[in-house]
């Protein structure tokens, strides 16, 4: 599985939000790593939407943390930006029984869909906060 790009600017805009403690513009951070305005503001507004982020307008305007980093499960945010979590077609919400000749019999699916819980608790076992410097609790 490959997390996709949104989900990378998504989860590196945070820790630069929580690093810095406070607003930044969409330049900033695009220019701090390298990423296209147009990507960033498109993840940004939809972290606003979530509520993970405020947005302020005006000339000292930008985005800065919503909550607290300790209130930001990475496993949330993951799922958040991720459009498609299915690992196999079968593990898709379209798919049907008849798409695969094995179904509805098989175990496989079930072992996938398992992992797949196994791996977002695992990350949800981590707020923004463990991500930050300084953070004695650091895993």
């Amino acid at each position: 599985m490959q997390l996709n790009l949104s989900t990378d600017i998504a989860l590196r805009t945070l820790i630069y939000l929580g690093r810095k403690d406070g607003i930044a513009t969409i330049s900033e951070i695009s220019e701090s790593f390298g990423i296209s305005r147009t990507h960033l503001m498109k993840v940004a507004m939809t972290l606003v939407a979530e509520k993970l982020l405020l947005s302020e307008r005006g000339r000292n305007g930008g985005i800065r943390l919503a909550r607290d980093a300790s209130d930001i499960r990475i496993g949330d945010v993951v799922m958040l930006m991720e459009s498609n979590l299915a690992l196999l077609f079968c593990m898709k919400d379209e798919a049907i029984d008849s798409d695969c000749t094995l179904l509805p019999d098989c175990r496989l699916r079930g072992i996938l869909f398992n992992a797949q819980k196994s791996f977002f608790a695992t990350l949800n076992e981590s707020t923004l906060a463990d991500l930050l410097p300084g953070n004695p609790n650091k895993k």
